[in-house]
Protein backbone atom coordinates (compact mmCIF):
# COMPACT_ATOMS: atom_id res chain seq x y z
CA UNK A 1 0.00 0.00 0.00
CA UNK A 2 1.51 3.89 -0.71
CA UNK A 3 1.57 5.77 2.05
CA UNK A 4 -0.57 9.00 1.39
CA UNK A 5 1.21 11.30 3.36
CA UNK A 6 4.27 10.37 0.67
CA UNK A 7 5.67 13.30 -1.09
CA UNK A 8 5.34 12.53 -5.16
CA UNK A 9 8.57 12.22 -6.90
CA UNK A 10 10.41 15.12 -8.15
CA UNK A 11 9.91 15.22 -11.76
CA UNK A 12 13.26 16.79 -13.67
CA UNK A 13 13.22 18.07 -16.80
CA UNK A 14 14.95 15.81 -19.30
CA UNK A 15 17.66 18.01 -20.61
CA UNK A 16 20.18 16.04 -22.91
CA UNK A 17 24.17 16.78 -22.54
CA UNK A 18 25.61 19.83 -24.59
CA UNK A 19 27.60 17.60 -28.01
CA UNK A 20 30.78 18.87 -28.19
CA UNK A 21 33.50 18.21 -31.00
CA UNK A 22 37.38 20.33 -30.86
CA UNK A 23 40.07 20.67 -33.16
CA UNK A 24 43.26 22.53 -33.45
CA UNK A 25 43.90 23.70 -36.85
CA UNK A 26 46.73 25.41 -38.61
CA UNK A 27 47.50 28.82 -38.99
CA UNK A 28 47.37 28.91 -42.87
CA UNK A 29 44.13 29.52 -45.12
CA UNK A 30 43.76 25.97 -45.80
CA UNK A 31 42.20 26.09 -42.21
CA UNK A 32 39.65 28.09 -43.16
CA UNK A 33 38.17 25.23 -45.70
CA UNK A 34 39.32 23.01 -43.28
CA UNK A 35 36.98 24.62 -40.32
CA UNK A 36 33.60 24.54 -42.58
CA UNK A 37 33.86 20.87 -43.27
CA UNK A 38 34.02 20.10 -39.61
CA UNK A 39 31.52 22.25 -39.09
CA UNK A 40 29.30 20.58 -41.38
CA UNK A 41 30.50 16.89 -40.59
CA UNK A 42 29.87 17.31 -36.88
CA UNK A 43 26.46 19.56 -37.40
CA UNK A 44 25.51 16.71 -39.66
CA UNK A 45 26.14 13.77 -37.04
CA UNK A 46 24.28 16.02 -34.34
CA UNK A 47 21.10 16.24 -36.78
CA UNK A 48 21.57 20.03 -37.06
CA UNK A 49 21.89 20.59 -40.91
CA UNK A 50 19.44 23.45 -40.85
CA UNK A 51 22.26 25.33 -39.11
CA UNK A 52 25.03 24.06 -41.45
CA UNK A 53 24.97 26.54 -43.84
CA UNK A 54 24.72 29.73 -41.14
CA UNK A 55 27.31 28.08 -38.89
CA UNK A 56 29.86 27.31 -41.38
CA UNK A 57 29.34 30.81 -42.63
CA UNK A 58 30.12 32.04 -39.03
CA UNK A 59 33.23 29.42 -38.66
CA UNK A 60 34.63 30.89 -41.82
CA UNK A 61 34.66 34.37 -41.12
CA UNK A 62 36.08 33.83 -37.18
CA UNK A 63 39.12 31.46 -38.44
CA UNK A 64 40.10 33.77 -41.17
CA UNK A 65 40.37 36.60 -38.89
CA UNK A 66 42.40 34.36 -36.62
CA UNK A 67 44.36 33.05 -39.47
CA UNK A 68 45.05 36.65 -40.89
CA UNK A 69 45.30 38.47 -37.77
CA UNK A 70 46.53 36.35 -34.62
CA UNK A 71 49.39 33.83 -33.97
CA UNK A 72 49.13 30.52 -33.86
CA UNK A 73 47.82 27.98 -32.24
CA UNK A 74 44.34 27.94 -33.16
CA UNK A 75 41.14 26.41 -32.07
CA UNK A 76 37.51 25.26 -33.31
CA UNK A 77 35.26 24.13 -30.87
CA UNK A 78 31.70 23.00 -31.87
CA UNK A 79 28.70 22.79 -28.99
CA UNK A 80 25.37 21.75 -29.51
CA UNK A 81 22.01 21.38 -27.15
CA UNK A 82 18.81 21.24 -28.78
CA UNK A 83 18.49 23.36 -31.65
CA UNK A 84 21.09 25.81 -30.60
CA UNK A 85 25.01 25.59 -31.46
CA UNK A 86 27.76 27.64 -29.81
CA UNK A 87 31.32 28.05 -31.37
CA UNK A 88 34.17 29.40 -30.13
CA UNK A 89 37.33 30.15 -31.68
CA UNK A 90 40.59 30.36 -29.83
CA UNK A 91 43.68 31.98 -31.01
CA UNK A 92 47.16 33.58 -29.23
CA UNK A 93 46.60 37.23 -29.97
CA UNK A 94 45.26 39.99 -27.44
CA UNK A 95 43.50 42.29 -30.43
CA UNK A 96 40.12 42.19 -30.42
CA UNK A 97 38.27 42.10 -33.50
CA UNK A 98 35.86 45.05 -33.78
CA UNK A 99 33.42 45.16 -36.83
CA UNK A 100 34.48 48.08 -39.48
CA UNK A 101 32.98 50.21 -41.73
CA UNK A 102 33.27 49.17 -45.63
CA UNK A 103 32.94 51.06 -48.97
CA UNK A 104 31.09 48.56 -51.37
CA UNK A 105 34.85 48.39 -53.51
CA UNK A 106 36.41 46.85 -50.65
CA UNK A 107 37.63 43.68 -50.85
CA UNK A 108 37.66 42.77 -46.94
CA UNK A 109 36.53 43.71 -43.39
CA UNK A 110 32.84 42.66 -43.82
CA UNK A 111 33.66 39.79 -42.21
CA UNK A 112 32.79 40.62 -38.46
CA UNK A 113 29.24 42.01 -40.08
CA UNK A 114 28.27 38.74 -41.34
CA UNK A 115 28.83 37.12 -37.91
CA UNK A 116 26.36 39.50 -36.41
CA UNK A 117 24.00 39.51 -39.15
CA UNK A 118 23.65 35.36 -38.81
CA UNK A 119 24.88 35.15 -34.92
CA UNK A 120 22.16 34.99 -32.57
CA UNK A 121 24.91 36.60 -30.38
CA UNK A 122 28.84 37.09 -30.68
CA UNK A 123 31.66 38.20 -28.05
CA UNK A 124 35.12 37.60 -27.44
CA UNK A 125 36.80 36.84 -23.77
CA UNK A 126 40.26 37.60 -23.15
CA UNK A 127 42.28 34.39 -22.42
CA UNK A 128 45.66 34.71 -20.19
CA UNK A 129 47.36 33.66 -23.64
CA UNK A 130 45.45 35.06 -26.20
CA UNK A 131 41.26 35.30 -26.53
CA UNK A 132 38.45 33.61 -27.33
CA UNK A 133 35.81 34.64 -30.26
CA UNK A 134 32.37 32.70 -29.65
CA UNK A 135 28.97 32.88 -31.46
CA UNK A 136 25.29 31.37 -30.82
CA UNK A 137 23.65 30.69 -33.59
CA UNK A 138 19.97 29.52 -32.47
CA UNK A 139 16.40 28.82 -34.91
CA UNK A 140 14.98 33.18 -35.35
Amino acid sequence: MTDPNASPPSVAPIIPPPREASWDLPCDPEAVAKARALAREALADWNLTAAAEDVELIVSELVTNAVVHARPPIGLTLYARGAAVRGEVVDHSTAVPRPVMVTLDEEYGRGLALVEAYATRWGVDPLPTGKVVWFVWSRS
